[in-house]
């Protein structure tokens, strides 16, 4: 990395790996609005009547970098030691103390970290549902194995004792002598049932197994299609680096999110997509639909954006 490009001030890394051990809350509260450091650095720099191209040129940093210090937006394949140097420098500039910017950045780590846990914990849940619905179609599948096995052993006794007390019709002897000769398949053709006696007839063994097993495959292509037909949940996270509007409803109509979200405000929905997103101001917001970042740049940043999550590709 070039001096040029992204040089740190010694004194604020310093005091940075100093404060690299902050005491402070492992755990936010879901209504606390955390301001990032981000917001804070902006709010100062416009304070001083600085633009971001003063902060470049006083601290040589690209402009890419201090857009993304401002937009909290942090690097993580750089070191940590970098990422607290850059802030410090940044805060050194604008009269921030380094204590107060390296704790509004521990805190927006710690935010970002539960709201990865948040999704983490509703996609098990997800997993968890259809792996309990999954075993109890396994248990019906069974049951209706077992039924029809116990249906079909009840009927051949009950043949069997019938045509033990009924005498042998000529049909039942053309049988027999088909089989002495082995042209199974020709007697099973010319004697498709037995009449008995009491004009009740006996259906071939055969049959009554592909009547089960035909009742049995279509009780699972029917749950199948229910478990292939479960309503799609799922999880959009929305970071905002300024005061925006918002107004969200999920496929099934309900308002799940409406009102003004505050500079860094970190949101987690989780319902039925598709999601339908109005959006008062777009470039101060992004967005991570289940894992998947979204391109917030097509759209104008000085109109309402609305869209649909998942935006469709075009």
């Amino acid at each position: 990395m070039s001096n040029k490009e992204d040089s740190l001030d010694v004194t604020g890394l310093n005091e940075s790996n100093q404060q690299s051990d902050l005491p402070g809350a492992t755990e936010l509260d879901e209504d606390m609005e955390v301001i990032g450091p981000g917001q804070m650095l902006s709010q100062a720099r416009e304070s001083l009547g600085l633009t971001q191209e003063d902060i470049v040129d006083k601290l040589n940093f690209r402009l890419l970098l201090v857009k993304n210090i401002e937009a909290d937006i942090i690097d993580p394949n750089l070191p940590e030691t970098f990422n607290r140097g850059y802030l410090c420098g940044y805060a050194k500039l604008v009269g921030i103390s380094n204590e107060d910017i390296l704790n509004s950045y521990e805190t927006l780590n710690i935010a970002k970290i539960q709201c990865a846990e948040l999704q983490s914990f509703s996609r098990n849940t997800q997993k968890e549902a259809q792996n309990s619905l999954l075993t109890w179609i396994s248990y019906l599948i069974v049951a209706i194995l077992i039924g029809s096995t116990v249906m079909w052993y009840l009927q051949d006794s009950r043949n069997v004792d019938i045509s033990a007390n009924q005498p042998v019709t000529p049909a039942a002897d053309v049988l027999v002598e088909k089989v002495k000769t082995a042209d199974l398949s020709e007697a099973s053709s010319d004697v498709p049932t037995l009449e008995l006696s009491d004009n009740e007839v006996l259906q071939p063994k055969q049959n009554r197994s592909t009547e089960v097993i035909t009742l049995v495959e279509n009780k699972i292509d029917e749950l199948i299609t229910d478990v292939e037909h479960a309503p799609d949940i799922a999880t959009a996270i929305f970071t905002f680096s300024g005061d925006c509007w918002v107004s969200i409803y999920d496929a099934t109509g309900e308002r799940i999110a409406y009102g003004v979200k505050k500079t860094g405000y970190v949101m987690t929905i989780t319902g039925q997509a598709p999601f339908k997103v109005d959006i008062g101001r777009p470039a101060l917001t992004s967005i991570e639909f289940n894992g998947e970042v979204i391109d917030m740049s097509k759209f104008d940043k000085d109109n309402i954006a609305k869209f649909t999550l998942p935006i469709s590709e075009e």
